[in-house]
């Protein structure tokens, strides 16, 4: 979720004036890092295996406090509310589902608040991936093997693909399998509550909108749909780059035109 700081998650806090944030799942803390940057945000972090540099580079820093422990535990003995919850922990469907049933019951997401998911594309959008498979119970685990997951394949593969050190869902989609499944089944119980939007790249990137009245759905809408333009315009000018000089350089030149500019000769 790091690839989306400056361009999705920071954005959205500035703009929208969110201060207490809930990160689930911090890694190494690049996430952590970051939100630490922004002036009067307050940062609570849920993850079982918080690493050490984390908790040394916020030793003392009243603004984040760090919960050691599964988020599934954590989050039902958290009180008051957030503005912001990112969740990038475990990438399969009971975790993230749960996660999202847990937040709703108990209003940990104020009315206007926005949950950001990871991994709701390729690989794990409709396939589970289990960093622990005996902490998910046997009626919602789905059979897996250590083995390589490879785009548009739905077995895995012995001798290639990613992240064959997880043990992965040995199938691509079908019920109760995969991030993106998770949402939408919290969505079929929920969908008049929510605005949902999913960025397809880096893995995917979820976001969860809970309605508050129409002016602020209608602002966080539109600031989604920027996001939107500014992705195809950025795979536009990556498109170009990749030309040859010749061509890149007369598609500058028309451009330029179209704009009434004059060519540099």
């Amino acid at each position: 979720m790091h690839d989306f700081a400056d361009f999705v998650l920071k954005p959205c806090i500035r703009q929208f004036g969110y201060v207490r944030i809930l990160e689930i799942g911090a890694q190494y803390g690049e996430n952590t890092d970051e939100l630490a940057e922004l002036p009067s945000v307050h940062v609570t972090v849920i993850d079982p295996c918080v690493d050490a540099d984390l908790c040394a580079r916020h030793a003392g820093n009243n603004r984040i406090a760090i919960r050691k422990g599964l988020s599934l535990d954590v989050l039902p003995d958290l009180t008051q509310p957030f503005d912001c919850i990112l969740i990038d922990g475990d990438h399969n469907w009971y975790t993230v589902y749960n996660e999202l049933r847990i937040i709703r019951e108990r209003e940990l997401l104020l009315r206007g608040g926005a949950i950001f998911l990871h991994d709701t594309w390729w690989p794990y959008g409709r396939r589970d991936g289990y960093y622990a498979p005996d902490r998910i119970p046997a009626q919602y685990r789905q059979p897996f093997a250590y083995q390589g997951i490879v785009r548009g394949q739905s077995a895995l593969s012995e001798s290639e693909g990613v992240n064959a050190q997880i043990a992965n869902a040995t199938h691509e989609g079908g019920p109760r399998n995969g991030v993106l499944t998770a949402v939408e089944d919290f969505l079929h119980e929920y969908d008049h509550k929510y605005l949902f939007f999913n960025l397809r790249l880096q893995y995917g990137l979820g976001t969860l909108y809970r309605r508050r009245d129409r002016e602020c759905d209608s602002a966080f809408s539109e600031f989604h749909r920027d996001i939107q333009w500014r992705l195809r315009v950025g795979r536009v000018k990556d498109f170009v780059r990749a030309m040859s000089p010749s061509i890149y350089t007369a598609a500058r030149r028309i451009a330029k035109t179209l704009r009434g500019e004059r060519p540099r000769e």
